[in-house]
């Protein structure tokens, strides 16, 4: 999936500007993984890496594996860290990527804050949906609800793009493509965007 959209969007765009949700501090490798392959394969890109974990990115923030990333801290489902992060990084990314809690929740209110701060054109990526469905993993964050599974939410949004009687609502959404593979998806923006959707405003619950 990052073979076949991120890599060639870089290549159009070196300058990209890219979120990463989730530094890796509760992995058994321990965090950054991302944070090298990322420097390696887009070294002209402006990369952004939020963590919940303060504590941890405070120890890893002056290392060499940090260097020249730029940090965001706190809870990926809260409204207000969210408005916080786009604030402090000015929004406007090429590209997000979610492989932070897999909560539902945290999954969703990011992705109703994010995606609009995503450009034209932009991508969107949603890693480990395949624990969607667990109890554990759908727990309410306001203003999302523990009923709220996020593939269900993409399948709503799939069928707009598929199907002719939702006309109206696809040539209103901003949503260009969405594309899967085992596990994750990634949601490609229209390059005509309109920030203030019709459809998307309407589909906010």
């Amino acid at each position: 999936m990052y073979g076949r959209f991120l890599l060639p969007y870089y290549h159009q765009n070196p300058k990209m500007k890219m979120l990463e949700i989730g530094l890796g501090c509760n992995m058994n490798y321990g965090p950054g993984a991302s944070v090298s392959l990322y420097k390696t394969l887009f070294p002209q890109a402006e990369l952004w890496e939020a963590e919940f974990v303060e504590k941890c990115v405070r120890q890893y923030q002056g290392t060499e594996m940090m260097k020249g990333i730029n940090v965001l801290t706190g809870d990926q489902g809260d409204y207000g860290t969210l408005d916080a992060w786009i604030s402090k990084s000015g929004g406007n990314f090429d590209v997000v990527i979610d492989d932070g809690g897999h909560q539902n929740c945290q999954i969703w209110n990011s992705f109703m804050k994010l995606w609009p701060a995503v450009k034209p054109g932009g991508l969107y990526f949603i890693e480990d949906m395949e624990v969607a469905r667990h109890g554990k993993k759908r727990q309410a964050q306001a203003p999302c609800d523990s009923n709220v599974i996020v593939p269900e939410k993409l399948k709503e949004m799939f069928d707009v793009l598929i199907y002719e009687e939702f006309g109206q609502q696809r040539s209103e959404s901003d949503i260009e493509f969405i594309f899967c593979q085992a596990d994750a998806c990634v949601l490609g923006k229209k390059l005509d965007a309109d920030p203030a959707s019709v459809w998307w405003n309407k589909h906010k619950a």
